[in-house]
This record gives C-alpha cells, structure tokens and sequence, in this order.
C-alpha cells in the first residue's frame, strides 16, 4: 500500500465552463503558491445533472502541488469557482521524476 505523507505530490483535477476561468485559476493558485504548476486544455464532458443529460464543452485543470497544499487549494477553488459543486479530486503521485517531483513539493 502506498504510504502518503504530507508532502507527497500530488495532481488536482478539477474542471472549469472556460478557457477564461481555467486561466484566472490557474493563474490564482500559482500566484498564491497553492500549486507549483497547472495545465489546462479545452474537452467535451457528457454527463448528469439535476435528472438531466448534459453534453457541455469545459477546460480540465491539472494542478500540481503537494499534499498539504490540498485543503487550502481546495477552499481556494471553491472560493473563486462559478460552479455550485466543482469537481475537485487529488491524485497522489505512485511514482514521479525525482527532480521534478522536488521542484512541486518545495514550491514556496
């Protein structure tokens, strides 16, 4: 089993309504040195809401960071995010680039 410690790198995934939004959080979380670094890109999402199918376009955040960022990164997003419920999720990292690895878990 994989021993998590607090700072263990890891990938939030979170998703935005666009290209603009994805950006103002990417730029937000970096600024506030909640993450070391973020990718997004634009996707087709299908999915259902409320009883509702829904088949929307919307930007994935990969936001990379270490573990005991996650809950102040996770207040962040909910904070600056225009959905009720946005998706949030931490990927711990099994196995990483050493130096790379580092460079995320020391961002200060």
């Amino acid at each position: 089993m994989l021993e998590m410690h607090d700072n263990m790198g890891i990938t939030v995934y979170t998703t935005a309504p666009d290209e603009k939004c994805a950006e103002e959080i990417a730029k937000g979380v970096v600024k506030a040195k909640l993450a070391a670094c973020c990718n997004f890109w634009p996707v087709r999402t299908v999915y259902s809401w409320e009883g509702k199918m829904k088949d929307d376009t919307e930007h994935v955040l990969f936001i990379k960071t270490s573990k005991d960022k996650f809950k102040d990164l996770e207040k962040y997003i909910v904070k600056n995010h225009p959905y009720s419920m946005p998706a949030i999720v931490s990927l711990p990292w099994d196995d990483a680039h050493e130096p790379y690895k580092n460079w995320v878990e020391k961002n200060e």
